[in-house]
């Protein structure tokens, strides 16, 4: 066997696993989360069945959409109540206390497709499974 027909021969096999694994990439869902909670909430590290977003969301803004395991699952993030940390930090000055929070309702992601997952004041509670931010 000529070696140019040898050097395909080995290629064609890893070609073919690339696109399958990229394949399975395009299965699961895509999903952004937007902070509908209060003007004076900032929510942080917001996450959702495998995906995680290291950035501080204010009121009305959203991740960027991410590719992430199907499922269900409550969202878990930080949250900061800016007017509570403001009034605090007039009588003493603290550094702020992001509070272990998730959503009460549990989010459904399918196999494919876009969904956008909005966290509002009526549908969060605190997440006491991790600890908080006094280190308990």
């Amino acid at each position: 066997m000529p070696r140019v027909a040898r050097t395909v021969a080995r290629l064609v096999p890893v070609a073919l696993l690339g696109s399958l694994l990229s394949a399975c990439e395009l299965v699961y869902p895509e999903v952004a989360v937007v902070n509908l909670a209060d003007e004076q909430i900032l929510i942080k590290d917001v996450s959702f069945n495998g995906c995680v977003w290291d950035e501080v969301l204010a009121y009305g803004e959203a991740t960027p959409p991410g590719r992430c395991l199907p499922g269900e699952d409550k969202i878990h993030f930080k949250r900061l109540n800016t007017a509570t940390y403001c009034q605090e930090q007039a009588e003493d000055e603290t550094a702020p206390n992001w509070f272990n929070y998730q959503t009460v309702s549990v989010k459904q992601a399918g196999h494919d497709g876009f969904h956008l997952f909005e966290i509002s004041l009526d549908d969060m509670e605190q997440d006491f499974s991790v600890p908080g931010p006094y280190g308990h």
